[in-house]
């Protein structure tokens, strides 16, 4: 996965307040914490409407494949509410979907749990907000040629 990724202003916009509210009850996860923020910074900002359908932002449905056992599953990258972020548990798994933003179908995700590195692929984005969003806006009714009136006075032959 290359280090410069794209991000939405308000994706970043959240994990920012996410670690802001956080990062005295989880001083103790500042490694974490500090991943966190080193992602927000190195990505390229984009506006959340012109955002790419193949690239995960919050609220993505990811479908990734486990590197060591193969297992495919589904994840939604989310931030913990408010009590969840006070276990530190939490904040790792927050980490590891934090990891998956900006990531495109292909990209390997590196993240470290229980003290090991985890590697995942992703294989599919199920849904992502963005993309769903402009397909639900209106879009211009196209105009079709009115059909020219029959002349009923001429017989056919």
């Amino acid at each position: 996965m290359s280090s410069l990724h794209l991000i939405n202003r308000e994706d970043r916009d959240r994990v920012r307040r996410f670690i802001l509210l956080n990062e005295a009850r989880l001083a103790r996860e500042e490694e974490a914490l500090a991943l966190m923020s080193a992602r927000l910074e190195r990505g390229r900002l984009m506006e959340a409407g012109d955002f790419p359908a193949n690239v995960v932002t919050l609220h993505s449905r990811v479908r990734m494949r486990d590197a060591d056992s193969g297992r495919s599953y589904v994840t939604t990258v989310s931030l913990p509410r408010g009590g969840e972020a006070a276990s530190g548990a939490s904040l790792l798994r927050a980490y590891a979907k934090i990891a998956l933003l900006g990531a495109s179908v292909g990209d390997d995700i590196v993240w470290r749990s229980s003290g090991r590195l985890r590697r995942a692929r992703i294989e599919q984005i199920l849904f992502q907000p963005e993309a769903s969003a402009r397909r639900r806006s209106p879009r211009p009714l196209s105009v079709r040629p009115t059909p020219a009136p029959l002349d009923l006075r001429e017989p056919v032959r």
